[in-house]
């Protein structure tokens, strides 16, 4: 059965890719760096282009971002979590306010929950939509997001032009969705500094979770593991027994927190602020092409809802 489907943004993501692939010398008229809002309102632009359908009811389309201070609850955990990576740089930190203020203007709002990451408000969004018919597509280059998808999702990486659906992940990492959470726990993640297990790579990751189901199921059977067919099993019953902790540790922070008392939920599109979006587009000198597909865009679209 076709369901009504709704848009998550992972926005941060998006505004990140955009500030690295669009030309750093674009500036407003006041002389700030412009180049990740103008490459993120090409990302959204081109999104709506291809999401809004004339035979079908107005999207869920939602922009999610990391709070300020968003990776306080994994940090509580473990100290050290994506401490490995440096601060954003200022060029690209001014910007997220006013790709909040573009997001907005297109109507699509701005969400997070303080100490939370963007994920977290994805998982939760993904649980409540769900619950109301709506099947949805998690628009982001992480792989992470990946453990949300249930029979009708999508995972959508706009920057490759790639989608997952929910069989594709086994066939991508070897787990179920379900199990991704608990694969990278095994793995470690080097991108956000998740430690994982040394020397458990993504195959055996998988295939100790296709044996065992989840970390929980390895443990209660870590003596089978010694017996079990692959090259180096006794070693890597080894380095499981010796790094549980670690493990364990490393499991509550790649699980997405689907459960935050958001204050709302989106809503199906409503329509552009055009004053609002207009205004911004021509503050920081977008090209006359750009403001040009947005009214279209957003004047086609009043049109099939009216």
């Amino acid at each position: 059965m076709s369901r009504d489907r709704a848009w998550l943004i992972d926005a941060h993501a998006q505004i990140w890719r955009a500030w690295h692939v669009y030309d750093k010398g674009r500036t407003d008229r006041a002389g700030r760096p412009v180049n990740a809002l103008l490459g993120f309102a090409d990302y959204l632009l081109a999104l709506v282009e291809s999401t809004w359908l004339p035979d079908r009811p107005a999207p869920v389309i939602a922009a999610v971002f990391d709070a300020p201070c968003g990776r306080g609850h994994r940090q509580a955990i473990y100290p050290d979590y994506k401490g490995n990576r440096p601060p954003h740089p200022v060029d690209l930190t001014e910007q997220f306010p006013r790709c909040r203020e573009l997001a907005e203007a297109a109507g699509f709002g701005a969400l997070d929950h303080p100490g939370f990451e963007a994920d977290d408000v994805i998982g939760t969004l993904v649980g409540r939509l769900r619950s109301r018919e709506r099947a949805v597509t998690i628009v982001t280059g992480d792989k992470d997001l990946a453990q949300l998808l249930g029979p009708d999702d999508r995972w959508y990486n706009p920057m490759r032009g790639t989608v997952m659906a929910y069989g594709d992940v086994k066939r991508r990492f070897g787990v179920m969705p379900g199990q991704v959470a608990d694969w990278l726990a095994l793995t470690g993640d080097v991108a956000d500094n998740i430690p994982g297990v040394p020397g458990i790579g993504p195959r055996t990751a998988a295939r100790l979770l296709r044996k065992h189901e989840s970390i929980d199921g390895i443990y209660a059977n870590l003596s089978a593991v010694y017996g079990m067919k692959f090259r180096g099993a006794p070693r890597v019953q080894g380095l499981l027994a010796e790094h549980e902790e670690q493990v364990r540790l490393s499991r509550r922070l790649t699980e997405i927190v689907c459960d935050l008392p958001l204050a709302t939920t989106p809503q199906p599109w409503q329509g552009v602020d055009w004053s609002a979006l207009a205004g911004l587009l021509e503050q920081v000198r977008a090209d006359p092409a750009q403001i040009e597909r947005w009214e279209a865009w957003s004047e086609a679209s009043l049109a099939r809802s009216a």
